[in-house]
């Protein structure tokens, strides 16, 4: 969006502030324009990553269909998604004999199970790469390393997950394990093709359908459609069956179909080591949020 020299004029006179925009024009519009704000602050998107030195999943040499994953460092939620957790404080009742009240004594204090409700959306080829990346990641984080798997060694449990997002006092790569994974596959959107991988070459003896690269196609003229038309039409004007050809090998043999619309569930379970409880937990420095940004529930 370009500005006009009306405009222009106003910011060199040092009117460039307009009335319902908190500073100068000129930052707004950049602003908008590039759709840039998580440049000038911190990215507050939610997202759920792997550990910073991870050499698995879409960290691993061969991703697979998970490498959309390695662009945006993990899972990225394009719409912001509802996030429940629950902290409780618990206590155990003592009843004495003849005694109209309970007595409370404290027990202990958790954190209780985290439930993300989310939207993803795709569009085009590359965001349908996307969302399958994203539901393959969330059915393998919660299965562990077993059989063949040497890097990490089998036996070791699923892989553990960061949250982040919302700003440093809210998700700050906080330590998760998925405990479940929901999504279903809606009848009432459209599907579209996600390709993950580049499809194979056409051979040099089979030149493409329609115009070569680079060049228009010759229209036919209507001698030529007639004539085409005679050829295709059994006795009586009637159209002979469709006869489909099979797909080209590598083109449409590794494709997928995801929704364009898809909501997921996740289930997880908080995670903090007794190393951080003995060695960092402090009442005041969590109650004045220190140790929110060090990623303590």
């Amino acid at each position: 969006m370009a500005i006009s020299p009306f405009t222009q004029s106003l910011i060199r006179k040092g009117l460039g502030k307009l009335a319902g925009l908190p500073g100068d024009i000129t930052r707004t519009q950049e602003s908008a324009t590039n759709n840039q704000f998580e440049q000038a602050q911190n990215d507050w998107r939610v997202r759920l990553s792997l550990a910073p030195d991870a050499t698995y999943l879409y960290k691993a040499s061969k991703p697979g269909i998970l490498k959309p994953l390695n662009g945006t460092k993990g899972v990225i939620f394009p719409y912001t998604p509802q996030i429940q957790v629950s902290y409780a404080a618990n206590y155990e009742p003592t009843e004495p004999v003849h005694s109209n009240y309970k007595i409370y004594q404290y027990r202990n204090s958790s954190v209780d199970q985290i439930s993300i409700t989310a939207t993803f959306t795709a569009q085009d080829t590359e965001e349908a790469n996307y969302m399958l990346a994203v539901i393959h990641f969330f059915k393998s984080v919660t299965k562990m390393f077993y059989g063949q798997d040497q890097i990490p060694v089998n036996g070791t449990p699923p892989p553990l997950c960061f949250l982040s997002g919302l700003g440093t006092y809210q998700f700050n790569n906080h330590p998760i394990v998925i405990t479940s994974f929901n999504y279903s596959l809606p009848d009432k959107v459209d599907y579209i093709r996600a390709q993950l991988e580049s499809p194979s070459p056409v051979p040099n003896n089979e030149p493409p359908t329609g115009a070569q690269e680079g060049t228009q196609a010759k229209e036919p003229t209507i001698i030529q459609r007639i004539a085409r038309l005679g050829l295709t039409l059994l006795p009586g004007g009637e159209a002979p069956p469709t006869v489909f050809s099979p797909p080209r090998p590598g083109k449409f043999t590794d494709a997928t179909y995801v929704p364009t619309q898809i909501q997921i569930q996740l289930t997880a379970y908080p995670v903090v080591s007794r190393n951080d409880i003995r060695d960092k937990f402090s009442l005041e420095q969590y109650a004045n949020g220190s140790l929110t940004t060090k990623g303590i529930w």
